[in-house]
C-alpha cells in the first residue's frame, strides 16, 4: 500500500493549501450563474454556433466555397429552428451557388421563401431563385418566380425589373411573345427611368431584359418564311420578304449587342450565340427556295442555286464571325459552359456549310467568277 500513500503526499503537497492556513469562507449569496454557449457535435468534431458562423463567412469571403457549405449545412442540422437559420440558409445558397451545383442552390432559396414567405430573406431568395433558373433554362419555373414576385408589395424598382425580366424572358421562350414583349419593355422603362445599366456594362438585370427583347424580334423575324411564296413569286415579292426578314434580324441584332455588354459573361455568350445562329438560319431558308416555276431546264437550275447562294453566302461569313468572337470569349475567361459549347457546335456547322457550298458550285459548268459577273450585270440593268 506504499503507492496510495505516496498518492496521498503528492496532493497533499501539490493540490491542497498548506496545513496551517485556514480554509477560505465560502462566498455569501446566491451561487454565480455561469451561461454556456451550446455545442454543435458532429462525427467529426465539437464546435459552437459562433465557431461555425465564422467558418461560413470567412468561407464566402475567401470563396472557399466548399467549406462554407458544410459549416451552414452543420448549422442548419443542429439548430434548424433557431433564430439566425433564415441567414444560414440563404448563405448556404450562396455557397452552393458558388460552387456551380446551380440547380441544388437553386431548391435551398425556394425552400426557404416557401418556409418563411414572409421572413426577411424572402425576397433575396426569390431573386436569386430567378437568376439561376435563367442559367438552368427552367422557363416555366423562371416564369413562376416572376410571377410570384410581381405579387408581392415589398419589391423595390429594381427589383421589379429583375421579376418583369424573368417572365418576360420565359415567355417568350415559352412562345409567348406577346406578353413577354410587355414585360421587357415595361422592365427597360423602369431601367432608363433610374439610369440603370446607362454606363458601358451592364448589371444583369438589364443584360437579361436586352437579352430577352433581342429573343422577342428574333422569334417574330423568323416567323417571315420563303416556303409560303407562290410558286410564280415575282422578284419584288421575294425582295420584300428578303427586307423584312433581314430587318427583323438586324433590330434583335441590335438588342443582342447590348447584352454582350453584361458585367456577366454568360448573357455575352448567349447573345453573341444567338446572333450567329440567327444568320445561319437566314442562310438556310434562303438557299432552301425553290426556282420559280419559269426556271424550267437543268442549267437555269444551276445558275438560280449559285445565284442565291454566291449572293447569301455572306450570312454565313457574318455568323461565323460572331460564333468565332463568342468561342475567343469562352476560351478567354476559360468558360466551358452549355452556350461556348452550342458556339463550338454552330462555328463547325457553318464552316462545313461553307465548304460544302463552294465544292458544289466547283462541279458546275461555270466558274464562280462567272457568276459573280453575271450577277452585277443583271444588278446595273435593274439599276437603270
Amino acid at each position: 500500500m506504499q503507492w496510495r500513500s505516496l498518492a496521498v503526499l503528492l496532493v497533499s503537497g501539490f493540490l491542497l493549501p498548506a496545513c496551517a492556513a485556514a480554509p477560505r469562507p465560502l462566498p455569501a449569496g446566491p451561487p454565480t450563474h455561469i451561461d454556456a454557449e451550446p455545442r454543435i457535435v458532429t462525427a467529426s468534431e465539437v464546435s459552437t454556433e459562433h465557431e461555425l458562423e465564422q467558418r461560413g463567412e470567412r468561407g464566402l469571403m475567401e470563396q472557399r466555397w466548399s467549406d462554407a457549405a458544410e459549416a451552414y449545412r452543420t448549422l442548419l442540422a443542429g439548430m434548424p429552428d433557431g433564430p439566425h437559420a433564415a441567414e444560414y440558409g440563404f448563405d448556404l445558397g450562396l455557397a452552393l451557388e458558388g460552387m456551380q451545383k446551380r440547380a441544388e442552390a437553386r431548391d435551398t432559396f425556394l425552400e426557404l421563401a416557401r418556409h418563411s414567405p414572409d421572413g426577411p430573406k424572402a425576397r433575396a431568395c426569390l431573386l436569386r431563385a430567378a437568376s439561376l433558373d435563367a442559367y438552368l433554362e427552367d422557363w416555366r419555373a423562371l416564369e413562376g418566380i416572376g410571377e410570384t414576385l410581381l405579387a408581392r408589395g415589398d419589391l423595390e424598382d429594381v427589383d421589379r425589373l429583375v421579376a418583369l425580366g424573368s417572365r418576360g424572358l420565359a415567355r417568350v421562350e415559352l412562345g409567348q411573345d406577346g406578353p413577354a414583349e410587355k414585360d421587357v419593355l415595361d422592365g427597360l422603362e423602369i431601367a432608363d427611368g433610374l439610369h440603370y445599366g446607362a454606363r458601358d456594362v451592364l448589371p444583369v438585370a438589364v443584360a437579361q431584359l436586352r437579352f430577352a427583347l433581342g429573343e422577342v424580334r428574333r422569334v417574330r423575324s423568323e416567323k417571315i418564311r420563303f416556303d409560303t411564296l407562290p410558286a410564280d413569286f415575282t422578284d419584288q415579292e421575294f425582295t420584300q420578304r428578303v427586307e423584312e426578314r433581314a430587318g427583323g434580324l438586324l433590330q434583335a441584332q441590335d438588342a443582342y449587342a447590348m447584352a454582350v455588354r453584361s458585367v456577366d459573361p454568360h448573357w455575352a455568350a448567349m447573345a453573341g450565340t444567338r446572333v450567329g445562329e440567327m444568320y445561319r438560319a437566314l442562310h438556310r431558308d434562303l438557299v432552301q427556295v425553290p426556282p420559280p416555276a419559269t426556271v424550267k431546264t437543268e442549267r437555269q437550275k444551276q445558275i438560280f442555286y449559285a445565284f442565291m447562294h454566291i449572293s447569301y453566302r455572306v450570312l454565313l461569313e457574318k455568323g461565323l464571325r460572331q460564333l468565332e468572337q463568342t468561342v475567343d470569349l469562352g476560351e478567354r475567361i476559360a468558360d466551358s459552359s452549355a452556350w461556348i459549347q452550342r458556339a463550338r457546335d454552330a462555328r463547325e456547322e457553318m464552316r462545313t456549310a461553307l465548304e460544302d457550298e463552294k465544292a458544289q458550285i466547283a462541279k458546275m459548268p461555270f466558274t464562280e467568277d462567272e457568276v459573280r459577273a453575271a450577277m452585277g450585270q443583271l444588278k446595273a440593268r435593274h439599276a437603270r
